[in-house]
């Protein structure tokens, strides 16, 4: 919980595939997983970030959300963030093929 309080605490979600082989035409992070709430991946791993940080005391954007996309669903992912809010929390898009710049 420290390294979360002294900012030295990421998230890096590797997200450039696609749901096919799930029988779905879209980012697997929007794939319906069948949860009672109705959440995607995205949205539950959104959520246990924010919650990480609040539980450290340094509130919903206190760890940043990296997400590497690929060109084939990159516009669509951001889409998709974008009309939620990026749930809350601080988020980074990045397509495969580039790298981004860290700061400490």
């Amino acid at each position: 919980m420290k390294a979360v309080q002294n900012g030295q605490v990421a998230a890096l979600l590797l997200a450039g595939g696609q749901g096919t082989r799930l029988g779905f035409d879209g980012p697997k992070g929007m794939y319906d997983i069948g949860l009672p709430s109705g959440k995607t991946l995205f949205e539950f791993m959104a959520e246990r970030i924010q919650k990480l940080g609040q539980l450290s005391g340094k509130g919903d954007k206190a760890i940043p959300f990296y997400i590497m996309t690929s060109p084939l669903n990159h516009k669509v992912t951001t889409e998709y963030f974008a009309t939620h809010d990026n749930f809350g929390i601080d988020v980074i898009f990045f397509p495969q093929g580039t790298l981004p710049a860290l700061t400490p």
